[in-house]
This record gives structure tokens, sequence and C-alpha cells, in this order.
């Protein structure tokens, strides 16, 4: 959180409508549901919300007929996170939607943040400023440049009337948030009418409680899944952060790392950092979002588990995924070392599921050649760019 933007120290409630159908999808399934990377779009927004340590309580608006897809996705959660969650039923708009997800808001919360359950990529830093601003404010929301000039056309024949300066305007976006008295204020006074077609928080609360909001200019990041093709832009970006920040641990000189690192470098296209001890990796796990575990084999299996658990711990929960590759460099290995193997990937994965990292383990002989190198390398890149819950446990030989 950057010191300009205050420090959050009251009570904060985050309410995300996800009752909407998602026409504009053309899918038969809502967006908001869609799976990026094996889990549904929701995953990503709750998980945003869920790692900021000040947000005390999450309510999520779903329709009836997705409530229990809804609760099968905060089984994807630690017992302690998802107890932060409330799901309740939405209605048939969107402002009678959020209405119920803020009549389910305890009332001892002091700001109330409104989200999008379709937009996943939120900085803390950015929302934190968003609810200090509505702490002082009363009201605060997201703003970005308009990127097309708005016409207006005439009624009767489609024709151009008039058009808008763009440089005069702002987009409205999300997060928004509020002083929790004055949007329950709001929704207790606004007409039927403003509950059946409005679409603006923020106008709600200064055309009935006499609130103007403060507007902040925010990141691109906030954009809204709207098209099918968003769903892609989302993987991208996931794809991209895992990519990013990757970490090689290794206790032992093993004559295969150098060559490993240079062409998984050139691979992912960034640096991969080299740790040569524990003490090295808790200064960066903070930020990596991959960590590969070189080990000549037979070792300690029992070690690295401590390594998984020990590696995350504090670090920001901004980052969707995380990936352990335990790299293992060997003899060629017998059908009982693989069954110690597999068994000990598949027992780890099970252990590290509730946290959203996944496992996997590669197998890399002594007498490998630049070849089989080369495809040791393109396996876990796919491992750490395309990285798939259901093979989280697999063993992989490169050969």
């Amino acid at each position: 959180m950057s010191d300009e933007c205050g420090e959050v120290d009251f009570p904060v409630s985050v309410v995300l409508p996800a009752a909407g159908s998602g026409e504009r999808m053309g899918l038969a399934t809502p967006k908001q549901f869609c799976p990026v990377l094996g889990r549904p779009l929701l995953y990503y927004t709750l998980q945003a919300f869920l790692g900021v340590v000040w947000v005390h309580q999450v309510v999520v608006v779903v329709s009836a007929e997705w409530m229990e897809q809804t609760l099968e996705i905060l089984q994807l959660f630690a017992p302690r996170t998802r107890s932060k969650v409330t799901v309740v039923s939405g209605a048939s708009t969107r402002h009678r939607s959020i209405w119920n997800g803020l009549k389910a808001v305890g009332s001892n919360t002091d700001v109330v943040v409104l989200h999008d359950a379709v937009r996943p990529f939120v900085e803390e830093d950015f929302l934190s400023a968003v609810v200090v601003a509505a702490k002082e404010y009363g009201a605060a929301g997201a703003v970005r440049p308009l990127i097309s000039t708005v016409v207006s056309p005439t009624k009767s024949d489609s024709m151009l009337d008039h058009s808008l300066d763009r440089t005069q305007y702002q987009a409205s976006e999300m997060p928004q948030a509020f002083r929790y008295a004055a949007i329950m204020e709001a929704y207790q006074k606004c007409s039927a009418h403003d509950l059946d077609f409005g679409t603006e928080c923020l106008h709600l609360v200064q055309k009935y409680v006499g609130i103007s909001a403060k507007l902040l200019l925010g990141p691109s990041s906030l954009w809204k899944v709207t098209l099918k093709k968003d769903l892609y832009a989302v993987e991208g970006v996931l794809k991209e952060e895992l990519c990013r920040n990757v970490a090689m641990l290794s206790d032992q000189e093993l004559p295969v790392l150098p060559q490993l690192q240079t062409r998984l470098q050139d691979q992912l296209k960034s640096e991969v950092i080299h740790i040569k001890n524990q003490g090295q990796l808790a200064t960066v796990g903070q930020t990596i979002t991959a960590l590969i575990l070189a080990k000549s084999f037979p070792c300690d299996l029992n070690g690295t588990k401590d390594t998984v658990s020990q590696v995350w711990q504090g670090a920001s929960s901004m980052v969707n995924r995380r990936v352990v590759v335990l790299l293992l460099y060997g003899e060629t290995p017998g059908v009982d070392a693989m069954s110690v193997i597999f068994k000990f990937t598949q027992d780890l994965a099970k252990e590290t599921k509730e946290q959203s990292i996944d496992i996997y383990s590669v197998y890399v002989e002594k007498q490998a050649t630049s070849d089989v190198l080369d495809r040791a390398v393109a396996m876990i890149h796919s491992l750490i760019r395309q990285p798939d819950s259901a093979l989280s446990g697999q063993v992989f030989v490169a050969q």
C-alpha cells in the first residue's frame, strides 16, 4: 500500500454483484462462471479481495440457480479465508441485486466497496486509495479516460444529432466505495425506477444523499469482462503474471543448472532468479509466482515440503495462482523410485490445493542430451505459463 493513500485502519466490506446472465457474451454460462486456466472467473476476483487483510467481509450476490456453483468455488479457499464470504441471492436488476448484497453487510462496517465480479484485476494500492477517499468524502470511484467519442443520434431516424467532447468526460469504472450509512440511505430512499433502470451507484448517493463522489483515475487493469474475447485476454494476463517472477532454488551445485536456467529465461522472456539457500528465498518469496526446486535424486523429499510451506508465508494474495516445479536430476529411476516420487508429488499437491499452489515434478536424467534438456525446459515453461489444477500432482520425465 502506498504511503500517500493513507492507512485503512477501519472495517471494510465488499459487495460483488455476480447475478448477471452475461447476454452480451453469447454463452449459456454466465461470464463470471466461465473457466479461465481451470477456474471460474469469479474465483480470481474473489481471491483479489480475500487477499487484502483489511477487508473483513465479502458479500457475493448471485442468481439462485448459480448458488450451488458459487459455494463450490468457495471450497477452493482455505476454511479461514472462505469464512469471510457471505453468498446471497440476486434480483431482477443490477441495483436490486446490489441492494440485496448491502443488506447482508454487517452494521459495524465503516466503508463498503462495490465491485463487479467480472473485473478480476484489482490492485491493492488503488483499492486502498478509493476506500480512504470514500471514508473522507463519503463516496469515491474509479474513472478512466474515454477511448471513443460519444455521439447522440436522433430518435426518429438515427441520424447524428450531436457529439460530446470526450476530453470533458470520463468513463465510470469499479471499484467504488461508500460510507456504509450513505450508501444504505441512498438505496432506502431511491425510487423504483432507479432500482429497475439505474446503473450508476455514485449517482444514487449524489441524488438521494447529496454526496458528490471523489473520482480517482484508475489503472488500465480495471477493465470489465464483457465479450467472449475478454476471457482470452484474462487468460493472457494471468499467464504473463505467472512467467514474470520465477525463482530457481538449489543448495547443490548441479552441473545442468546453468544450462537449464539460461534456456528457461529464453523461453519465459524474463529473468529466472537463482537462489542458493533457504535464507535467500525468504527475501524474494513475497514477489515470485513460480518456484523451481532443483535437487539431485535421491534426496530428502520431506525437506521440500517444508520449503513449499514456508516460501509464500505472508506473501500478498493478489497473485492468483502459484506454481512449484520439483526438478529432480539423477540416474535413470527404477519403478520403486518413480513410485516414491509420484506419491510424494500427489500428497504435496493435496496439501497445497487450498493455497492455490499447483505442484509438479519433472525428472531429468544425468545422461540427458541437449535435445532432452530442451524438452525439459519446454515442459517447465508450459507448466508455469499454463498451470492446470487438474494436472497438479503429476510427474513428468524428460526424454
